[in-house]
């Protein structure tokens, strides 16, 4: 019979709330680290999403450039959103 968990983390996060992932981090803690590279030895720009962070990102900062037209019908909304996305292609494209 292991020790059993302690309720907060040494940085004091509550592990009842927030949880704890396998190697017996606390999830906020393991969030972290692996921002930093710490958990996974790898830095955060090698994380299998960080592409896709980086394209949410990036669309994030296209649309908010640039609204979409709440009027017009739909194939010109279409178009719109077309050349949006092939935009968001040239800047992040998937790996």
């Amino acid at each position: 019979m292991g020790r059993p968990k302690e309720r907060f983390c040494k940085r004091g996060h509550d592990t009842e709330e927030v949880g704890r992932v396998r190697k017996g981090w606390c999830k906020s803690c393991a969030y972290l680290a692996d921002e930093a590279g710490g958990i996974t030895g790898k830095s955060k720009h090698n994380h299998p999403l960080s592409w896709e962070r980086a394209r949410v990102k990036g669309w994030l900062g296209i649309v908010s450039e640039d609204p979409m037209p709440v009027n017009g019908g739909t194939q010109a909304r279409m178009r719109e959103f077309e050349a949006r996305y092939r935009r968001l292609e040239a800047e992040v494209p998937m790996p």
